[in-house]
């Protein structure tokens, strides 16, 4: 293009220009943009596979661990409950036992 004839161009020929510029510099920003989709969408789509494998990890370790708490809870319930039985049956020793003294002492007080 000649240099020389630019003024003659005018206004619609600025115009041309200035939209022929920008048609290209969006060509170029969208083929860019498209790139970055698609290398964001790989990033993305990656990190969520590894979001499902730790989610699912510690989902197993999380029952591994309920089952261990709940055989620990019913170890601990059955030696509460045997406990609790051998208090009631001291109980009952101590209540015999103080009903054999009360009787001794009014045997020996009447």
């Amino acid at each position: 293009m000649d240099l020389a004839a630019l003024p003659n161009l005018g206004i619609a020929g600025a115009l041309v220009i200035v939209v022929g510029y920008l048609l290209s510099a969006n060509h170029r920003l969208m083929t860019a943009n498209r790139a970055d989709r698609a290398e964001y969408l790989a990033a993305l789509s990656a990190r969520e596979t590894q979001h499902t494998a730790e989610l699912s990890a510690m989902r197993i370790a999380h029952a591994a661990e309920l089952t261990a708490l709940r055989a620990r809870l019913g170890e601990l319930e059955r030696r509460l409950a045997e406990l609790e039985d051998e208090l009631d049956a001291e109980r009952d020793r101590r209540r015999v036992a103080e009903d054999a003294a009360a009787q001794a002492l009014r045997g020996h007080t009447t």
